[in-house]
């Protein structure tokens, strides 16, 4: 581990204070829609697997066949009645009884910024608003201050190994709430994690925060009313302080060899080692997006002579996932905790493109959920012979699962109103925690509640 100097408490600032400066006489507050609803409250943190790109559904847990399919997917029906890639996940074809599989799932949009921007906020993308939407990790953590111990020395909103490009679109943060809800961003493909304070550090790394204190005397006079940058920039210090001087940071931070080879031995895997930690750590993480990026396979798709492509994605999904299940397991966590796992959406149907891959597609994609009392070894939902059109929707609303959808389970599962909107925004018009405005049309969306029965 890495200790952590000034200069890297100052660029890890710098990444994570984003968002825009509010105007001073506006404070967001929270009213309650008029729907009477009870969330379900099973999870205590959500473990959110973003796959990164569009995962190609008819491979893996939408299985379809065809000239195009390479005979290493080792396709066999699984104890629970459907088919499966062995070839591909054989180690997640050990849990699938943990795994309940959405196949009839649908995304709004086929452009990565505007999907990963849907995926990350359960929002339409709108110009006018883009700066003061926050992220549903954010609206997590807004929620989750509420009820914040004294011992909680994580933040709720931990966002890893998320790749912001031009193609993908930033990381998503707190938009117009508080510099608080802001997502602690780590990147474990260099394993620098400076956070941990070794023993015989500590009396210098005090007397050093001391005197910053002492002659930073602008954040003693912070308020509601100060520049939201300045906020943050604080929110960062006093949540990375407080992370630092806790005994437990080292053992949710520090991972050994064994266990990193169980997960895989990538920053995929490294990423959902740490979640598992701090969702075993109780210690105030609500919400941990951890990314896995790779998935966008417009050409290559089965890689070359057996690597590459699809081979490497689900290898490092296959070990990491199945791990975090079993480790969840294990510790009797998972039922308390909700793992999703989604890109933002699926790719094109029936023979590959002259390149040997597959564009982006919207109508169907898979969504996984597991834990928090969701029912495992179950699938919801069915497509046609190429995957193109889903033709059994699986459930209640009799229409696709959306992102909307995905985010009203998450907010129920941890007990929160999905009705609920925040009011007086830089735009004046109010955040709606679950909008029926949708990408093309209005919905009621819902919580998916035949996971659970």
């Amino acid at each position: 581990m890495t200790p952590l100097h000034r200069r890297h408490l100052l660029r890890l600032g710098a990444l994570t204070v984003s968002g825009f400066e509010l105007a001073q006489f506006l404070r967001p507050s929270n009213v309650h829609a008029q729907s009477k609803v009870t969330p379900r409250g099973s999870a205590k943190s959500v473990i959110f697997l973003n796959l990164q790109g569009g995962p190609s559904q008819m491979d893996m847990f939408d299985v379809k066949m065809g000239k195009w399919a390479p005979e290493n997917r080792d396709v066999r029906m699984t104890p629970q009645g459907y088919p499966f890639p062995y070839g591909l996940l054989p180690k997640l074809a050990d849990r699938l009884g943990d795994l309940a599989v959405v196949r009839s799932a649908s995304a709004w949009e086929t452009v990565h910024s505007r999907g990963q921007y849907y995926l990350q906020t359960g929002h339409a993308v709108s110009p006018a608003r883009i700066k003061e939407a926050p992220a549903l990790g954010s609206v997590i953590a807004y929620e989750a201050f509420q009820n914040r111990r004294s011992t909680d020395f994580l933040p709720p909103f931990v966002a890893m190994n998320y790749e912001p490009s031009t193609m993908y679109g930033p990381l998503q943060g707190e938009g117009c709430l508080p510099a608080d809800c802001s997502p602690l961003i780590l990147d474990l493909k260099e394993r620098n994690l400076p956070f941990v304070l070794d023993a015989k550090d500590r009396p210098r790394f005090d007397r050093r925060w001391e005197l910053l204190n002492k002659m930073d005397t602008s954040r003693h006079a912070l308020d509601d009313s100060s520049p939201q940058g300045m906020r943050q920039f604080d929110s960062f210090g006093r949540a990375v302080h407080k992370m630092m001087t806790n005994p437990a940071i080292s053992t949710v931070l520090q991972t050994t060899p064994e266990e990193r080879a169980a997960y895989g031995s990538t920053p995929f895997g490294d990423a959902c080692l740490i979640a598992r930690n701090m969702v075993a750590a109780d210690g105030g993480a609500k919400f941990l997006l951890v990314t896995q990026p790779g998935w966008d396979h417009h050409g290559s798709i089965y890689g070359k002579d057996g690597k590459g492509g699809l081979y490497k994605t689900c290898a490092d999904l296959d070990s990491a996932f199945s791990a975090l299940l079993l480790d969840l397991r294990r510790l009797k966590l998972l039922d308390s905790t909700l793992v999703v796992c989604m890109g933002e959406f699926g790719r094109t149907p029936g023979e590959l493109t002259p390149l040997a891959g597959r564009e982006h597609y919207a109508d169907t994609m898979f969504a996984l959920f597991a834990g928090a009392g969701v029912k495992g070894g179950r699938v919801y939902g069915a497509t046609d012979a190429e995957g193109a059109h889903i033709t059994d929707f699986g459930w209640s609303a009799k229409r696709p699962v959306y992102p909307e959808d995905v985010c009203t389970t998450i907010y129920s599962a941890l007990g929160i109103d999905w009705t609920k909107r925040i009011t007086n925004t830089p735009s004046g018009r109010d955040f709606l925690y679950v909008d029926p405005a949708a990408g093309t049309k209005s919905i009621n969306f819902r919580e998916v509640a035949e996971l659970y029965s």
